[in-house]
């Protein structure tokens, strides 16, 4: 147990109960962290400790908190389970490492490429075997650009501050700015990937389909499948941007056709969902940062999966 105490950030967000439970089922010490009082997420009952902490915004504020919980806890990891955690958390990456504390998201390197929207569609332009749709950055955008259009922040999250462009009027309004790309707007269903690759290269994904899916870009309602054409396309991403650990990839899918536009270096919000199918990624997300190499994948047929809800008394005596 010494060696197993991990601290999980935004206990709130989608993918804290499935990770939380995961890791409490393999005897983790785990200690939560989340920006709202304990009393107001379930989460809070299924870890050993939870701490209140700054916004991740704050920056230093944020990662002096996790500091001292480090030191009370005797923490040696952090699973970031947001963008903008992962974001921070990364600045101060040498300062966790010296304290012996593993960061268990991709390597630098590879978060330059996941998180820049406009580095992720030039690194993949010219790719072979990697679709992405027309882009351009909003400061060198012309007014002759085609639409309709989408507007993304370079560095977003969760679908935060994304814009459908319908005129030339509205796609003028992101002439010049320096923190959006343009995309053209490709018909289709988004396919959202779980994937995982180890140091040795060995790698598993399970796709979906995303039938119902929040503002935010959470499937609630997913069709699971097997694709031999994208197999080979997520291989390949994964092996060309050095994914070690698991990420989450996004696709427009139009019948036979793949084209990315998003990677989410952290587990996305249906992590559950290839969980469920039989394949635990978050253990062996943990085994592949730790240099290990990740279980064999597994067989599993098409099915579709739901997420529920239901409600739980946390306070009783308010």
């Amino acid at each position: 147990m010494e060696n197993n105490r991990i601290l999980i950030t935004a206990i709130g967000s989608f993918s804290a109960d499935c990770v939380i439970r995961v890791l409490k089922q393999s005897r983790f010490y785990v200690v939560g962290t989340d920006i709202y009082p304990v009393e107001w997420h379930f989460e809070s009952t299924l870890c050993d400790k939870v701490y209140q902490v700054s916004l991740a915004t704050k920056g230093k504020a944020y990662i002096d908190d996790l500091l001292t919980i480090i030191e009370d806890e005797n923490i040696n990891g952090i699973i970031p389970l947001t963008d903008i955690e992962i974001d921070v958390i990364n600045l101060y990456r040498t300062t966790f490492e010296k304290l012996g504390v593993v960061i268990y998201t991709q390597s630098t390197k590879t978060l330059s490429i996941a998180r820049d929207k406009n580095y992720l569609s030039e690194f993949f332009s010219k790719d072979d075997l990697v679709k992405v749709p027309k882009f351009i950055n909003s400061k060198s955008l012309t007014n002759d650009f085609i639409l309709p259009a989408i507007a993304k922040p370079i560095n977003g999250r969760s679908s935060e501050g994304i814009v459908r462009i319908q005129s030339r009027e509205e796609l003028s309004i992101f002439r010049g700015r320096d923190n959006y790309i343009i995309q053209e707007f490709l018909e289709g269903t988004i396919c959202t990937v779980d994937y995982i690759r180890d140091n040795c290269g060995n790698d598993f994904l399970v796709p979906r389909e995303e039938l119902l899916r929040t503002k935010n870009g959470a499937g609630t309602t997913v069709r699971i499948f097997s694709n031999t054409k994208l197999g080979r396309i997520v291989s390949h991403i994964g092996e060309a941007i050095g994914v070690v650990g698991c990420v989450n990839m996004e696709f427009i899918m139009n019948n036979d056709d793949f084209i990315l536009i998003d990677i989410n270096p952290r587990f996305s919000a249906g992590i559950a969902f290839s969980n469920f199918i039989g394949y635990d990624m978050v253990l062996n997300h943990v085994k592949a940062i730790n240099g290990g190499a990740i279980n064999e994948g597994c067989s599993f047929k098409e099915q579709i999966l739901c997420k529920h809800y239901s409600e739980k008394l946390l306070t009783p005596n308010l």
